[in-house]
């Protein structure tokens, strides 16, 4: 049995992960809202900082904490590094980033994906 984590599965992960980071942010917006009594605070480049820390924290202590984030522990996949059992920040942030400009595509032609490669990481099945 091959602990190879496909596309389908990867996909299904970055679902369950979105729909709790956006209650994260929707969380976390609401102190702003409140502060700012009640204006749009969009187009703020001090709010936009703000949630792009909280959807990188929100990744990167998953990763280093638990070596899976809330979406990986219901499919039961895990991430590691190529060089230790534990990711750094700076892995996270490459993964993040790569991701962000659709590091998946890769997988259509490879068993890795341009995330894992860039990061040195990789993700595997836990059963």
């Amino acid at each position: 049995m091959s602990n190879k984590v496909g596309l389908f599965k990867r996909l299904l992960v970055n679902f369950y992960d979105l729909i709790l980071l956006f209650a994260v942010l929707y969380f976390f917006t609401i102190p702003i809202i409140l502060l700012s009594k009640g204006n749009a605070v969009l187009d703020n480049i001090f709010y936009q900082t703000y949630l792009i820390a909280i959807i990188f924290l929100y990744y990167a202590w998953f990763w280093k904490r638990y070596n899976q984030t809330l979406g990986m522990r219901i499919w039961k996949i895990k991430i590691y590094s190529r060089y230790s059992l534990e990711i750094s920040y700076m892995q996270s942030l490459k993964r993040i980033i790569v991701s962000l400009l659709g590091g998946h595509i890769l997988l259509l032609v490879s068993n890795e994906s341009l995330q894992d490669k860039i990061s040195q990481t990789y993700l595997e099945r836990v059963d």
